[in-house]
């Protein structure tokens, strides 16, 4: 079986200071979201702005991407009778999550096919 992962991205409201978000995210969001069942890791990526040669600027400005031991592991904990919902346990992070950002959205759920 395949593990799952989800990629997230999210825009910050232009007042917000990066430090603080980042604060957020790494000691509140992030690790209620690891806390989560069969959930195996989650990351935090900054989108890379600056103006080296051949390396493409993001379009976002952050992304955190979620590791599941399966689509089926994913499913059962972001869904209920078959349609979307939130989990119960993470209903107040997620309010806190729309101080920092203007928007966010699931990219789409990925099966990982290979580890090198």
């Amino acid at each position: 079986m395949s593990h799952f992962r989800a990629i997230h991205t999210i825009e910050l409201k232009p007042d917000v200071e990066r430090e603080q978000f980042e604060d957020f995210m790494l000691r509140q969001f992030l690790p209620t979201i690891r806390a989560l069942p069969n959930c195996l890791n989650v990351e935090l990526l900054r989108g890379y702005q600056g103006a080296l040669v051949g390396v493409a600027q993001s379009e976002h400005d952050y992304v955190w991407m979620t590791l599941w031991e399966s689509v089926e592991a994913n499913n059962a904990v972001w869904s209920k009778a078959d349609i979307h919902h939130t989990p119960d346990e993470i209903l107040e992070i997620n309010a806190k999550l729309h101080h920092y950002a203007a928007n966010y959205s699931l990219i789409g759920g990925f099966t990982v096919e290979a580890t090198v």
